[in-house]
């Protein structure tokens, strides 16, 4: 049986209308959400659509679609075995998205289960920073890994949204006329001390290492380098600390730099709302909105693709490596941060911490140097991973003792200076 050419146009096209979001929400109101690479294939799978049912239509007059078909093939050969090979291609990517999905719905099983129980949420929106820590709050923090309670620890919360550091002015014995200046950490969950008491965190212990000196924690689960240099320029100041002089450690760890350039991992997970910085032709740091204002294409792109089983099985991070153009803009952002701080805290001090097991510290401690800014390496101080220095090896997280040991090394560095 021989079927019309336009004929068959038109049923692909009524058929191209079914695959669209529109029409399965229409049919099956229950139907949850679609995602953004399913609607990114539904595209695709409509630009073929369209460029059969354009073929058919224009080619195919009182023809067959068989008849139509040759005819084009023999016309265009190339162009139309390119055409079935893009076809076919994506037929068989189609193929292997959806049987990665069903594998993942129906067989995969991870190697351990995690759950992180918070009470109340951990953090509230903000406009400057995406989000923050909440004011005057207690947070109840529970860990458990295969429903075994791994830890549980709270938090409390300063009316700065601010982790609180215990401070003992009773042990202090300064000599006649010093006064106590502060010392500052700020960062990411690793500067917080996540799942660790309020007295094992590292402001704490600097503190303890350093008499005469107040701890005060800025740090954020999440944050980015990004994030130090908007506290720098509209959180830390003498409103929030109460000296005049101190010191403002910034807690480095590698990931910082997929947070300062929204990588897709980031994007997905929780970063898409960052403030965004970038280098411009004349290697300027400027600030435009945020990752999903300010580059809102990269960042629906990453939002799509990662929307793929296939890129979540793979586990691909995009872009794939940190660039020399990524360090030079940690570095200009870091820089600007330490600008803003003395500013208002003159003759204070400012300084990198690198931390131990950071892959990171040589490119990016090259270009500090380059710019007058003081760092410490301890890439190599100790083994992050090791059992002694971790609550759990499913937390990359370090663990009191490793904070003490940082602080121990990092007060005789500072102290020195």
């Amino acid at each position: 049986m021989q079927i019309p050419a336009r004929l068959a146009a038109l049923i692909l096209f009524l058929f191209a209308l079914a695959l669209n979001e529109w029409a399965f929400e229409l049919i099956f109101p229950g139907i949850r959400e679609v995602d953004y690479f399913v609607r990114f294939l539904v595209l695709i799978a409509d630009i073929f659509f369209a460029d059969i049912i354009s073929i058919l239509l224009f080619f195919g007059k009182d023809l067959s679609v068989t008849q139509t078909l040759k005819r084009v093939s023999e016309l265009f050969p190339r162009l139309t075995a390119f055409y079935f090979g893009l076809f076919v291609t994506f037929l068989v990517f189609c193929a292997a998205e959806f049987s990665t999905r069903y594998y993942f719905k129906h067989f995969y099983k991870p190697p351990f289960k995690d759950v992180t129980e918070w009470d109340p949420q951990p953090t509230v929106s903000d406009s400057i920073f995406a989000y923050r820590l909440p004011e005057n709050e207690i947070i109840h923090h529970r860990y458990l890994v295969n429903d075994s309670l791994i830890y549980e620890q709270q938090y409390k919360i300063d009316s700065f949204s601010r982790r609180t550091t215990p401070h003992d002015t009773t042990t202090i014995d300064l000599p006649a006329g010093r006064q106590v200046n502060f010392i500052a950490v700020a960062g990411c969950s690793f500067a917080f001390g996540y799942g660790v008491k309020e007295d094992e965190t590292l402001p704490y212990y600097l503190q303890q290492q350093m008499p005469g000196y107040e701890g005060y924690n800025y740090g954020v689960s999440g944050y980015g380098t990004q994030h130090l240099l908007v506290q720098a320029r509209d959180k830390i100041n003498t409103s929030e600390i109460k000296q005049q002089q101190g010191i403002l450690v910034y807690f480095f760890i590698d990931n910082h730099l997929n947070r300062l350039i929204g990588s897709r991992r980031i994007i997905k997970l929780w970063g898409e709302n960052f403030p965004y910085f970038f280098l411009d032709d004349e290697r300027k740091l400027q600030q435009h909105g945020t990752f999903k204002t300010g580059r809102k294409w990269k960042t629906l792109f990453y939002k799509t693709i990662t929307n793929s089983a296939i890129v979540d099985i793979l586990d691909l991070e995009i872009p794939f490596s940190i660039s020399d153009d990524d360090f030079k803009l940690a570095a200009a952002v870091i820089a600007e941060s330490k600008k803003e701080f003395e500013k208002k805290f003159p003759g204070s001090k400012f300084i990198v911490l690198f931390c131990p097991g950071s892959k990171c510290s040589g490119e990016l401690s090259a270009l500090l140097i380059k710019k007058n800014i003081d760092f410490v390496d301890y890439s190599l101080l100790f083994d992050i991973n090791s059992p002694e220095y971790r609550s759990h090896y499913s937390d990359p997280h370090p663990n009191g003792e490793a904070y003490k040991e940082i602080a121990k090394n990092l007060g005789r560095y500072l102290l020195k200076r």
